[in-house]
């Protein structure tokens, strides 16, 4: 791939990502520079996902649905989904994600031992609540994938909520019904 934007001279016009500072290896004829060349070509593909995402800025989330660039649900995945589908919506969906405050770092679910009564059977409920299971897991997905592990996601909302944490870095790969995602 690196070798790709030199052999075909296909350097973009945007100055703005040849940037960096320069090193006396990028003098040397007989061996090019991997590092200013893997950070050129990462620029070039930035370049490329923001010019991508502008098409898209203007329009609401259920306009992307009507067009059938996103799909029609924040749930599970439908039949059709392939990764190549899912990447492209992904990009989509981040246009809508504001991210969390980088001082925080999980969900919280105040409490371990909340209690209610429920209306059917006047019984007292001792246990967690559904969003105090929601928050713990998405702070175990956060914990493993901060830790360098590949974790696992079966709702578009999980990920939307992981986005928040991780907006620059979380990487997803759908495969047929689930979700990988790790940090890049």
């Amino acid at each position: 791939m690196t070798e790709q934007f030199y052999q075909e001279n296909t350097y973009p016009s945007d100055p703005s990502i040849w940037t960096g500072i320069i090193e006396i290896e990028d003098f040397n004829t007989n061996y090019p520079n991997q590092k200013r060349m893997d950070n050129q070509i990462a620029g070039i593909k930035e370049s490329n996902q923001i010019k991508e995402r502008e098409k898209y800025k203007h329009m609401t989330l259920e306009e992307l649905k009507e067009m059938k660039l996103i799909s029609n649900t924040n749930g599970r995945p439908l039949s059709s989904l392939t990764d190549e589908k899912w990447q492209k919506e992904f990009n989509i969906r981040k246009l809508f994600i504001t991210p969390y405050a980088k001082n925080i770092k999980k969900l919280k679910g105040n409490g371990f031992g909340e209690y209610g009564k429920h209306d059917e059977t006047q019984g007292t409920y001792y246990g967690r609540t559904n969003w105090q299971e929601y928050c713990r897991f998405i702070n175990d997905v956060l914990k493993n994938i901060r830790s360098g592990q590949i974790d696992y996601c079966y709702y578009i909302y999980q990920i939307e909520e992981l986005l928040k944490f991780h907006f620059d870095n979380l990487r997803t790969r759908y495969c047929d019904g689930y979700w990988e995602v790790w940090l890049d």
